[in-house]
């Protein structure tokens, strides 16, 4: 029993530290490949919120405009509508910030306009948040011949841009701040 211990045989300092420097190598490999999948999907995350909250506030606004009504006995559409909207080179600068027009299926005066990064939707008197971590919205108004208008009688069709950013604020540079730009156009079709 004795010859069994003797010849028993442990690691040696050595031995452990090659290991642990090993095992210390593999698990670095291993939180840095982590980290990279985690920066990827907080980057993804935040680029579809940005470009679903854009996406999803134009088609609100232009969904309504299309079905817009003109006032009684005229062609004009839209009701109210910010000087600024034929101003600037479009998409560069200029444009209107707010615009009021008749909805199509129950008359009722629909508003969009900005409240500090909240786009607002007011519906027949109540006023909702459409969407928030907006940037900048940017109307331009068009006559029958193309050329910017604001002369409510003459406007047949509008160019909406949205710039959104994330909701939530994030630091300049860092995987949560991304931002979008989404546009249309609009083209009055009960005039």
């Amino acid at each position: 029993m004795k010859r069994a211990l003797r010849d028993a045989r442990g690691f040696t300092l050595a031995e452990l530290l090659v290991v642990v420097a090993i095992l210390g190598f593999m698990m670095g490999a291993l939180f840095t490949l982590q980290r990279q999948g985690q920066l990827a999907y907080l980057t993804g995350a935040a680029r579809v919120e940005v470009q679903q909250n854009a996406r999803y506030a134009l088609d609100a606004m232009i969904g309504e405009l299309r079905s817009a009504l003109p006032q009684p006995n005229t062609t004009q559409v839209i009701t109210l509508i910010d000087n600024n909207c034929s101003t600037g080179a479009p998409p560069a600068s200029g444009g209107g910030t707010a615009i009021t027009f008749t909805e199509s299926q129950t008359s009722k005066v629909v508003s969009y306009q900005m409240s500090g990064t909240d786009l607002q939707r007011t519906y027949d008197g109540t006023t909702t948040v459409l969407i928030g971590g907006v940037q900048q919205l940017q109307i331009w108004c068009y006559d029958s011949t193309g050329a910017l208008s604001s002369a409510l009688a003459s406007i047949q069709s509008i160019r909406i841009q949205i710039r959104t950013q994330t909701e939530r604020t994030a630091q300049a540079g860092s995987a949560g701040d991304q931002h979008a730009v989404v546009e249309g156009r609009v083209r009055f079709r009960n005039i």
